[in-house]
């Protein structure tokens, strides 16, 4: 019998999850707990976080494995998918603003896009990827700023607007640059 005792391979994934969880439990009841005493609900306003937290999961493997990061590119994707609904879950939260729904969906294809140009670049994919990731993005940011020039409140009736006019700017100058 050897001094040090370690686990069979089989029950790592158990301790691990077993960890994640403790963890998480503690937090949620710290989270809690500081909101009882803060009379304001602090998960109420944290629980976006989930999101990003989500995000780094995809992104940490491509980003500490070089040797593999053409395969693991692709994490990218997902992971700017979950950025895209943290960013907009951060906004309804801190705004109240929930009917932004209507018309925010629209930029998780820009997240798709975003992170299929993202996983080119890192991947070295090729310039055909990023191009089309690019579009992507374009096509859905065009598409959230039609719908909150006409659905959104005032800050989107404006913001729309003068982004549907700097895609335009950016069509305009890319057709006269490709002559």
């Amino acid at each position: 019998m050897s001094g040090t005792s370690q686990p069979p391979s089989g029950r790592i994934g158990g301790l691990v999850l077993g960890v994640i969880l403790i963890g998480l439990g503690l937090l949620f009841l710290a989270l809690n707990l500081l909101s009882v005493v803060l009379r304001r609900d602090l998960l109420g306003l944290l629980w976006p976080a989930i999101f990003y937290a989500g995000a780094l999961v995809f992104y940490i493997p491509a980003l500490i494995n070089p040797q593999n990061r053409r395969e693991l590119s692709g994490l990218f994707i997902p992971g700017t998918i979950l950025l895209a609904l943290g960013l907009i879950f951060t906004y309804n939260v801190l705004s109240g603003d929930w009917g932004s729904w209507a018309y925010a969906w629209t930029l998780i294809p820009a997240g798709v896009g975003l992170g299929l140009a993202l996983g080119s670049v890192f991947g070295g994919w090729g310039s055909g990827a990023t191009t089309t990731g690019l579009v992507m993005a374009a096509i859905s940011a065009g598409a959230f700023a039609l719908f909150a020039s006409v659905f959104g409140g005032l800050l989107f009736k404006l913001f729309g607007p003068a982004l549907i006019i700097l895609i335009g700017l950016l069509l305009l100058v890319r057709a006269v640059i490709r002559r």
